[in-house]
């Protein structure tokens, strides 16, 4: 007799905003690990880049609306329970997805993962507590602590955090994300000599990733003389115009790709990552941020910050060169230093790809989080 594949059942409120790659990347590769995957979503979001049918969302169903409303109110609402009852344990994505699922985890007696990735560890201490939207978690954090059955974390800087918070220590488990590889890294096309070192950062325009900070130090560098060329491919967010101002101010040149441009191929061009994330003025900070792991995956040295998990991601002088947050003259120190050695860039570039492989793979990232769900199962 055939044993049958136990269901997990991923909870994402957004199911998905474009950045969230690792989300469904996961998904899909758990189906070579022996799990089938259901999602639960009060919204379908980007369906063209994350296209699958085993979401059941809200806003596609008979009734959805009042669904809706009656979860957000309650955490319940018939939909929802129907849906959970056709999984074997429950996997919510965000802390304060977890509070939404933690009544239905235990009156169905389903086992409950929740993993944490990033601003979710600080928003208990951040304005955006008061967010209708994050009630039921300003409510229901400690019991999620007390009542959830295994939480996943990016980092031992995340691990830390939530033990301090009360989270049991025996609970938490560091999931690292899941990289699909193949979509990088190769043989980095030769840049002719002379030629500018193109420094790149990505992302959403957003006070956290730094973007302010990275274009004063870009423009340090030069000033020091490094020859740089600057690329910032962003998402087009509210942040934009602001660092298109700095910019001209700094009398900067800087590329702006389109934000529908491929990451994999604005990496393949570049030849030095720069991440210059920093805690933000409400508390908001990154987890691991995917774009490292993305670069140093597409053999690119990574020029960052001691913030949040990313000292645990890159190998500072090994893998990259970190800075304080907010230390425009060390990063600029760090690009002229870069700019002026392709070699030292090819072997940090290098070693990066090594660890990433070894640590962030989806392989990696399966096996992980598959143990956490058969100690449960």
């Amino acid at each position: 007799m055939q044993r049958q594949r136990p269901v997990v059942g991923f909870i994402r409120h957004n199911f998905l905003p474009p950045s969230e790659t690792f989300i469904y990347t996961s998904m899909k590769a758990l189906g070579d690990a022996g799990f089938d995957v259901s999602a639960f979503a009060l919204r379908r979001k980007s369906e063209a880049k994350f296209p699958t049918e085993q979401v059941t969302s809200l806003d596609g169903v008979r009734w959805g609306t009042f669904n809706a409303a009656l979860y957000r109110a309650t955490t319940w609402s018939p939909r929802f329970f129907e849906w959970a009852r056709g999984v074997q344990l429950l996997h919510a994505h965000m802390g304060y997805t977890g509070a939404h699922a933690l009544y239905a985890a235990r009156k169905l007696g389903r086992p409950l993962v929740t993993s944490f990735y990033g601003q979710d560890v600080t928003l208990h201490a951040s304005w955006k507590r008061l967010d209708p939207t994050y009630w039921h978690y300003a409510i229901l954090r400690r019991r999620l602590f007390r009542r959830g059955d295994r939480f996943c974390v990016l980092s031992g800087h995340m691990r830390d955090a939530l033990v301090a918070q009360g989270c049991d220590p025996q609970k938490l488990r560091i999931v690292r994300l899941g990289v699909d590889l193949s979509r990088f890294g190769g043989e980095r096309p030769a840049r002719a000599k002379g030629a500018p070192a193109t420094v790149l950062m990505v992302g959403r325009e957003v006070e956290k990733k730094g973007f302010d900070d990275g274009l004063r130090a870009c423009a340090a560098a030069r000033d020091r003389g490094a020859d740089l060329r600057v690329v910032v491919l962003g998402t087009g967010d509210a942040g934009l115009p602001a660092l298109k101002r700095l910019a001209q101010e700094l009398a900067l040149e800087v590329s702006w790709p389109d934000p529908s441009t491929r990451v994999a191929a604005a990496m393949a061009e570049a030849d030095i990552l720069l991440v210059p994330s920093r805690t933000a003025a409400n508390g908001d900070q990154e987890g691991t941020p995917t774009v490292i792991c993305e670069g140093s995956a597409a053999g690119l040295p990574i020029v960052s910050t001691h913030h949040a998990g990313i000292p645990e991601q890159v190998d500072d002088e090994t893998s990259g060169l970190l800075a304080a947050e907010r230390d425009v003259e060390t990063l600029a120190a760090h690009l002229v230093r870069l700019a002026a050695d392709p070699g030292q860039r090819s072997t940090m570039g290098a070693a990066g790809r090594a660890k990433m492989q070894a640590e962030y793979s989806v392989a990696a990232h399966v096996r992980d989080l598959s143990a956490v769900y058969r100690e449960l199962l």
